[in-house]
Order: structure tokens, then C-alpha cells, then sequence
């Protein structure tokens, strides 16, 4: 069992996927959970082990699945006593079984880490991977060349930039580093893919007359208006690995600003999906709001809006 359980952990943590580890650290008996029971809890909650049955197990998968929302872990006391004993670290829940008994239940979060993915064959991109796998991040490297070699302990993918199949599981962070070659459609790429960061390596002349192309083909204004460029923080960057150390500063901080702001998980803000663009779109901050019978739809922008109601049907069959 116990290998059973390392082995589905590992394979959630290489898929980029949110769930929750559960670990009976107390049972008073009558009861069938016994300390060192452990199993995972996925966002759906199915659940992979054994935490015990009856009373307790649908208690420890609905504060699993509202740990996973909060980002949060913490230990939980099922028992038939008064809620005395509840305090900051532990959170108590009536054990109602005729049987009684009593439990400890410790409940950790698990999240993906940070995803760096490059796409481009350039030295400024080549740095930044080797520093993100420094800080122990996810690296993935996207490049068309077919006669790069280098692998920064990330992934290659040669002929032509695709991540379709990739899990950009936030917090993803997206470098378009193409100098040039490929610009435009490792462009199409990144804002095809809904992620926490979008940044380009280039000047902002050159970024504005492919910013213009964009919109032309249907790139909404939120998602041009969100893309970071020039790219990375102002540190005087020259070089190459100064450039990619600016990059990742700004990385960093984003990611650390966040987490400190709400204490939470980068995914804990209340988001709803635009159905005309796909960009994740925070349902207290937008202005752009539609209401069909019934139902709020939330845009990122005045554009995505006005074509959704031009044509809803077309929108909603589609998500």
C-alpha cells in the first residue's frame, strides 16, 4: 500500500496536478482509520488509499477538497467531544458514528510548482532555463531550430512550437525569446494558452507592430494589454544571463507578491473562464459582464463582450 500511495503521488506531481495527502496521525478505538493510514484526495474527490470508512471518510475529502481551494494544510480532530479543543492548527468535526471513536487527521496540499517555458532558441532563453532549474522550478523549452542540442533538464520539442498537449497548470510563467525567428507564431502559442505570466524579449517598437498583426487575427486587447514587454525587471541588463536574471526576478516576485497578498494559492481568486477568448478573468475586478438567462458570463474585454452577445450560441457550444 504504502508503495501504491508514493507511486500515485509522483505520477499527480509529474502531470501538474492540484491534490491533497491525508495521514491518520491519532485513532481511538472503536474506529477502522489507523495511524500511519494515508491516501490521496484528488481535486474530484476520488480518493487513492485508505484515511478510514463510515463517518470519517466523506469529512476528511470535503476539507481536502476546501484546503486544495485555499491553499492551505492543516490537522483535523473528529471525536465525539465539544469543540474546545479546536484552535488555530486543528480543526474539529463531531464524530457522529453510533460506534464512536475518535480521529486525527493531518491534510497537506500538494501544488504544482513553478512551470518556466521557453520558446525560442536564444541565449537570453538558454540562461534563463539554467537559473529556473537552479530555483528547483519546472523548466520546458519550445523551439523550432533542428539543429539545437541543448537540453537544460527541461523539454525539447523541434519542427514547431505546440504545447496542446502540455498541463500549464498556474503557476505557469511563458518567455517568448524568439530573436526574431518565429516571432509571430510563438506569439500565436503563448496567447493560445491561458497562463499566470506572458512575456516578451524584444524591443517594444518590435512588439507593437506584432501586437497590431495579433489583434488583426483575433487576439483580444486584455490578453495584448497583459503581455510583459520589455520583459523582467530594470536591473541595467546587458548580457545575456543578466537579461535572463531580470527575467527571473520578475518571476519570482510575481509569483512571491501574490502568494503573500492573499495567503492563498495562486488558483484561490474566484475566476471564471472567457468564452470567447479562453482568458481566466476575476469576477470581482472585470467591468465586462453579460447576463443570459440567467447566468453571468465574464468577459476580459469590451471586445470579447460585444461578440459574445452578437452570438452566444456559437460561444457556449463551444466551451
Amino acid at each position: 500500500m504504502l508503495e501504491e500511495f508514493f507511486i500515485e503521488y509522483l505520477k499527480l506531481k509529474n502531470t501538474r496536478e492540484t491534490f491533497a495527502t491525508a495521514m491518520v496521525v491519532q485513532h481511538g478505538t472503536p474506529i477502522s482509520g489507523k495511524t500511519g493510514d494515508k491516501a490521496i484526495i484528488r481535486a474530484d474527490g476520488s480518493v487513492h488509499g485508505w484515511i478510514g470508512g463510515g463517518c470519517t471518510h466523506p469529512i476528511v475529502v470535503e476539507e481536502a477538497i476546501a484546503l486544495m481551494k485555499s491553499g492551505h494544510s492543516r490537522l483535523i480532530n473528529i471525536d465525539p467531544q465539544t469543540k474546545s479543543a479546536e484552535g488555530a492548527e486543528a480543526k474539529h468535526f463531531q464524530m457522529t458514528c453510533h460506534s464512536g471513536g475518535s480521529l486525527s487527521v493531518y491534510i497537506e496540499t500538494v501544488f504544482p510548482k513553478p512551470l518556466v517555458v521557453v520558446l525560442g532558441d536564444s541565449p537570453v532563453g538558454h540562461n534563463l532555463l539554467k537559473l529556473a532549474a537552479h530555483l528547483d522550478y519546472e523548466i520546458l523549452w519550445v523551439t523550432e531550430s533542428q539543429d539545437s542540442e541543448m537540453n537544460k533538464g527541461g523539454e525539447k520539442i523541434s519542427r514547431s512550437f505546440d504545447l496542446k498537449s502540455k498541463n500549464l497548470a498556474d503557476p505557469t510563467f511563458l518567455v517568448v525569446c524568439t530573436q526574431g525567428e518565429g516571432d509571430l507564431d510563438a506569439l500565436r502559442v503563448a496567447f493560445s494558452k491561458v497562463v499566470f505570466y506572458r512575456a516578451f524579449v524584444g524591443s517594444q517598437k518590435k512588439m507593437e507592430s506584432l501586437k497590431k498583426d495579433l489583434a488583426e487575427e483575433g487576439v483580444c486587447s486584455g490578453k495584448l494589454a497583459g503581455l510583459k514587454n520589455p520583459a523582467g525587471i530594470n536591473i541595467n541588463a546587458r548580457t545575456p544571463s543578466e537579461i535572463a536574471l531580470s527575467i527571473l526576478a520578475e518571476i519570482v516576485q510575481k509569483l512571491r507578491t501574490v502568494s503573500s497578498k492573499s495567503e492563498h494559492s495562486l488558483n484561490d481568486i474566484e475566476k471564471s473562464v472567457d468564452p470567447v477568448c479562453g482568458m481566466k478573468v476575476s469576477v470581482d475586478n472585470t467591468r465586462y459582464i453579460s447576463i443570459l438567462n440567467g447566468i453571468n458570463h465574464y468577459f476580459c474585454c469590451s471586445g470579447c463582450k460585444n461578440k459574445f452577445e452578437r452570438s452566444p450560441e456559437k460561444y457556449l457550444v463551444a466551451s
